[in-house]
């Protein structure tokens, strides 16, 4: 064999050589770029479920302070309605005639069946005939009064009953604080 075929076959198994070796490369590049191409894909994937329950925690969290904030705001509405209503019977109490309340506490007074004892006038009593429901009730007047907006305390022995306007109407509204409650929101 001559020298040049020689060569000539060495240029191509070199040629071969570097074709396979590039051929090689190129898969291994190729395969690289494949993997890592898939890796971004899958850390896109984790960053956006990521984000997503980042995002809905932070828009449960936003729902459910706008539904504490309308709760607290509705709470604070209904508790200034019940004021205001307890405000405005009071008021009416108040201007009733002074036969028309004492008749009114009369009937209660018979109702609890009430006969002796003390009456302790609330310190903003000034509607009520004491002397009339003290002689029919034979209760006697003290003269210290009590807090409250009107009406008065009983103290009979050991017994004193809270008949203050105050305590008539907290009782009043707490004992009808659900139908009131489905009121003021529209359920009844």
């Amino acid at each position: 064999m001559s020298l040049e075929k020689v060569l000539e076959r060495l240029e191509k198994e070199k040629e071969f050589k570097i074709e396979e070796l590039r051929k090689k490369k190129e898969k291994e590049f190729a395969d690289f770029v494949e993997k890592k191409e898939k890796e971004f894909e899958e850390w896109k994937e984790q960053i956006k479920r990521e984000l997503e329950n980042r995002l809905k925690k932070e828009e449960e969290t936003l729902i459910s302070q706008v539904k504490l904030k309308y709760l607290t705001e509705s709470t604070k509405v209904e508790t200034d309605v019940i004021y205001n209503l307890k405000t405005e019977l009071l008021k009416k109490i108040k201007e009733l005639s002074k036969d028309k309340y004492t008749d009114i506490w009369r009937s209660i007074l018979s109702k609890e069946n009430i006969n002796g004892g003390y009456i302790l006038l609330a310190k903003g009593e000034n509607n009520l005939d004491i002397e009339a429901l003290s002689k029919e009730f034979n209760l006697i007047p003290k003269e210290e009064r009590v807090e409250g907006m009107g009406g008065f305390l009983i103290e009979k022995g050991n017994v004193i009953i809270d008949l203050t306007l105050d305590t008539m109407l907290e009782e009043l509204v707490n004992n009808n604080i659900l139908d009131i409650a489905k009121i003021l929101r529209g359920e009844i």
